[in-house]
C-alpha cells in the first residue's frame, strides 16, 4: 500500500499540473477530465489510472481576448447604433400609447338638454297670478318673477293674449295690457333666465276682424279666407239648412249662417270664432308672418293650441257615426271626426311653421296632433293625459309606458278624475323622461280658479306663498326641491324603470327608479290605493340597505323626516300618498 501512495504522491506533482488546467486560461478541469485509480491486478504492485472521455470544450472568452473586441472601431458603432435603437423604440412606444389615449375615439357626451327640458313649462294664467298686484295683466306679472327664479322655473307659457279681432294678428289683447307691457316683461325676464311661450290658435279670427268682414263682402283676395258655403236646402219654414251634419267642439251646428255673404261659415269653435281657409296659401302666409312677428319682439317660441282642428274635409262630408257608446246624434262625442281633425294635410303646414321657428331658435309645442304626422314637427307633442278615477298602478305603469313608446322626451300633464290624486301625479312626472306642464298654482296646492294667495291677508284657508316659503314640509318647498332634482344627469339623460308591487289592495302601489352612471339614484313611490300599503324597496334592482329621503307628500310628514335614511326592506306607504328618495345604486355584481 506505501507503494500506491507514494505512487499517487508523485503523480500529484507532475500530471496533476499537466492535467489540470490553469484558471488563468478559463478552463475548468472539473468539468472535463475523469481520473480513475484501478485496483491492481499485476503482482509487482503496479496502479493504472485511466483518465477517460478527454475534450476540449469552450468556456468562453478570457478579458484578455475580450478586451480586443472592445475598443474595435466596429463593435463600438454596433453598441451605440443599438443603445440608440433601444431608446428610440422604447419612446416611440411611449409616444404611441399617449396618442392612442389622446386621439381614441371617447364615449360621446349627451348633449346639453334645452331650457324647455330642464325644468317644467310654467303655465302662468295672468289674472291668478297678478291680481293682489296693483299692476294687473302682464305688468303685474313683472314683480312676480322672483317667485318664478326662486321656483327654478325657466320656461313660461303665455296665455293666448293675441288680439284676434286686429287685422294682422300682432297686437295684445287689452285685457292683458298691450306691446309695450309685453316687450317690458320680456326684458326683465331675461334678467331672470326666464323664456316666455306664447299660447297661439291660428284656427281662427274674431267676427270682429276687418278680414273676416272683407271676406263677408266677397272683397278680394279675402273672399276665400275662411270656409263658406251656400245651404244644402231649406226647411218648410224657409230656414236654410247647414251644408252638412259637422257639430262644434262647444255644442251645437259647426256652422252659423251669415245675412249679409248669405252663406253659411264654419266655426269648430264658438260661432264668434270663425275657421280660417288653411287650403288658402294667403291664409298661411297672414299666420307665418304673425308667428315671425312675435318671434322678433323677444318670445322664445310657441304653443300651437288646437292645431289638428286647421283643416277639413274639402268635399264637407258628413261625420259618420264613432264607436263611443252611450252618446246621441246631437252630441260631439257620438261622431267620428276624421273629416275636421288631424287630416293629412296638415302636415306640409305644420312643418313649415316647425322651421320658420326653429330658424328663429325657438321651440314649438304642438297640440293634440296625431302620431300619423311626422314626429319631427315641433320640439314638443303635447297630451293630456287623465286617469279614471280609481286607477291603480298597472293603469298608471300603462299610461307611463304608452307615452314615452311614442315620444322619448314627451309632454306631460297626467291628471285624473279624481282630484286629490293630481298633486302626487304631478310631483312624479317631474322626475320622468320628458317636460312636466304645470298649472299656476298647483305648486301651492291650489285649484283651477283659485287665485295665488300671496300674503295672509286673503283666503285665509290657504296658507299663503310666504308661509309655505318659510316652511320645510309645505307643498311649495316639495316642488321646488324636484324641480331642483330635475338638474341631476340621472333624470336629465338616466335609464328609467317601473315597478308595480303586488299589494292587499291589487297592485297599488308603482315605483320608478332613475339612474345614471357616477350620479345619485332617485327612487319615487306612490300609493295610488285607498289603504296603507308595506313594501320592501329591495325588490326593485340596484336599491341600497338604505335611501334617503328628499321629498314626500302630507300623509309622509311625520313617518318620514326629511334628509333621513330609512331601512329599505320595510316601507310603509299611506293611501294616495307619494315618496321620493335618493340613494346610492348598488352594482349588478353585488
Amino acid at each position: 500500500m506505501e507503494n500506491i501512495s507514494n505512487l499517487a504522491s508523485s503523480q500529484d506533482d507532475g500530471a496533476g499540473e499537466k492535467l489540470v488546467v490553469d484558471d488563468k486560461n478559463g478552463h475548468n478541469s472539473k468539468s472535463n477530465i475523469e481520473v480513475r485509480y484501478m485496483t491492481p491486478t499485476s503482482q509487482n504492485g503496479d496502479a493504472k489510472i485511466d483518465i477517460e472521455n478527454l475534450k476540449n470544450s469552450f468556456a468562453g472568452m478570457g478579458k484578455e481576448e475580450l478586451m480586443k473586441f472592445a475598443n474595435d472601431p466596429f463593435w463600438v458603432r454596433i453598441r451605440w447604433i443599438l443603445f440608440f435603437l433601444f431608446w428610440f423604440l422604447w419612446v416611440a412606444m411611449l409616444a404611441g400609447a399617449i396618442a392612442i389615449i389622446v386621439l381614441a375615439p371617447k364615449c360621446a357626451a349627451p348633449l346639453p338638454r334645452e331650457w324647455w327640458e330642464q325644468s317644467p313649462v310654467y303655465n302662468i294664467e295672468v289674472s291668478k297670478i297678478s291680481k293682489e298686484d296693483e299692476n294687473s295683466g302682464l305688468a303685474g306679472v313683472i314683480s312676480k318673477l322672483d317667485y318664478l327664479k326662486d321656483l327654478a322655473i325657466k320656461s313660461v307659457l303665455l296665455p293666448p293674449i293675441v288680439d284676434i279681432g286686429t287685422e294682422g294678428l300682432n297686437s295684445v289683447s287689452s285685457d292683458y295690457g298691450n306691446l309695450d307691457d309685453l316687450k317690458k316683461l320680456i326684458l326683465e325676464a331675461r334678467e331672470y333666465g326666464i323664456n316666455f311661450v306664447l299660447t297661439f290658435e291660428p284656427n281662427f279670427s274674431s267676427t270682429n276682424n276687418t278680414i273676416f268682414n272683407k271676406s263677408a263682402s266677397k272683397i278680394e283676395p279675402y273672399s276665400s279666407f275662411y270656409i263658406w258655403s251656400p245651404p244644402k236646402g231649406y226647411d218648410d219654414s224657409n230656414k236654410p239648412l247647414p251644408p252638412n251634419n259637422w257639430l262644434s267642439i262647444n255644442g251645437g251646428s259647426a256652422w252659423e249662417w251669415h245675412d249679409g255673404r248669405k252663406e253659411f261659415y264654419l266655426h269648430q269653435f264658438s260661432k264668434e270664432q270663425p275657421d280660417f281657409n288653411f287650403r288658402n296659401a294667403a291664409v298661411s302666409n297672414l299666420i307665418t308672418e304673425s308667428l315671425k312677428f312675435w318671434l322678433d319682439l323677444g318670445l322664445s317660441g310657441f304653443y300651437l293650441k288646437n292645431v289638428k282642428y286647421l283643416l277639413e274635409d274639402a268635399s264637407l262630408r258628413d261625420a259618420v257615426h264613432g264607436n263611443k257608446p252611450g252618446y246621441f246624434h246631437n252630441q260631439y262625442e257620438f261622431y267620428d271626426h276624421s273629416y275636421t281633425s288631424n287630416l293629412p294635410e296638415l302636415t306640409p303646414i305644420l312643418q313649415d311653421w316647425t322651421n320658420i321657428v326653429a330658424n328663429k331658435s325657438g321651440v314649438l309645442f304642438l297640440d293634440g296632433v296625431s302620431g300619423t304626422h311626422n314626429k319631427s314637427l315641433g320640439n314638443l307633442s303635447f297630451k293630456s293625459q287623465i286617469l279614471k278615477s280609481d286607477f291603480n298602478a298597472d293603469d298608471l305603469n300603462k299610461a307611463i309606458s304608452s307615452r314615452l313608446s311614442s315620444s322619448s322626451w314627451p309632454a306631460w300633464q297626467l291628471q285624473s278624475e279624481d282630484r286629490s290624486q293630481n298633486t302626487a301625479l304631478q310631483l312624479l312626472s317631474l322626475l320622468l323622461p320628458g317636460t312636466t306642464f304645470l298649472r299656476s298654482g298647483e305648486e301651492l296646492g291650489l285649484f283651477e280658479n283659485q287665485t295665488i294667495p300671496w300674503s295672509n291677508l286673503t283666503e285665509s284657508d290657504i296658507e299663503d306663498v310666504n308661509s309655505q316659503r318659510k316652511n320645510p314640509d309645505s307643498l311649495l318647498n316639495c316642488y321646488k326641491v324636484l324641480i331642483e332634482t330635475r338638474k341631476s344627469h340621472s333624470i336629465l339623460y338616466g335609464t328609467l324603470e317601473t315597478h308595480v308591487f303586488n299589494t292587499s289592495d291589487s297592485s297599488s302601489v308603482f315605483a320608478i327608479t332613475r339612474i345614471k352612471s357616477g350620479n345619485p339614484g332617485y327612487l319615487v313611490v306612490y300609493n295610488t290605493g285607498k289603504n296603507n300599503e308595506t313594501i320592501s324597496l329591495k325588490d326593485l334592482s340596484s336599491i341600497p340597505d338604505e335611501v334617503s329621503v328628499i321629498a314626500r307628500t302630507e300623509k309622509l310628514h311625520n313617518s318620514l323626516i326629511l334628509k333621513s335614511k330609512i331601512d329599505s326592506s320595510g316601507f310603509t306607504v299611506p293611501s294616495s300618498s307619494l315618496a321620493v328618495f335618493s340613494f346610492v345604486p348598488e352594482s349588478k355584481e353585488s
